[in-house]
């Protein structure tokens, strides 16, 4: 085995207080976005917002292509009827859910080992609404010294179990996928033997 490759959430990292489907706290991050863009708590607003997300919200509404969080938010904020910067909208709305952001206890002491041993560590990521490969890299902060490489499902354009990820994990890794482990914590992932 020449390489480890990791899925993110809940693998290496965790978001305190945040459910995989994010559905629970939709309300209370549309309301502090709604907040920090300057306008008052609109039930209206947030309604509309909370039915875009949840038609883009793999645990609701299952997709192997990706989509970027500028589509979502392009469309929450053509709905809201405001012209506002979308990058900064975007960094509001994550920033509700990474505030949270942990490593696990054995985060360090793995990505350690296998580098004590030559072996190259990649991450490969379905991640939420789009989130943005800068955004990503947030939730690296104590470990980001540790992994080679990082490709998201926006950069890949499908998502897991879909092969091409791996694929190009493996090769950006400098492997044959069948030299790579991939370690996830999810069923569907265990479920893709070769890749």
């Amino acid at each position: 085995m020449k390489a480890i490759g990791f899925d993110l959430g809940d693998t290496l990292i965790y978001y305190r207080n945040v459910q995989a489907s994010w559905t629970d706290l939709y309300e209370r991050s549309l309301t502090k976005l709604l907040q920090d863009i300057g306008m008052d708590q609109n039930d209206e607003l947030i309604e509309a917002a909370v039915q875009i997300l949840k038609k883009f919200n793999t645990r609701i509404n299952p997709r192997e292509y990706e989509v970027k969080d500028t589509d979502i938010f392009q469309e929450i904020l053509q709905v809201w009827g405001i012209n506002k910067d979308m990058k900064q909208t975007i960094h509001t709305f994550f920033s509700f859910f990474q505030a949270g952001s942990h490593m696990f206890y054995y985060t360090l002491p793995i990505l350690k080992y296998l580098k004590e041993r030559n072996i190259k560590i990649g991450i490969l990521t379905d991640v939420p609404y789009g989130m943005s490969r800068e955004l990503v890299m947030k939730d690296l902060k104590g470990f980001e010294q540790y992994v080679d490489v990082l490709i998201t499902s926006v950069e890949v354009g499908y998502r897991k179990p879909r092969s091409e990820g791996f694929i190009q994990l493996a090769h950006q890794l400098g492997c044959h996928p069948e030299q790579m482990s991939y370690v996830g914590n999810e069923e569907r992932i265990r479920a893709y033997k070769n890749t």
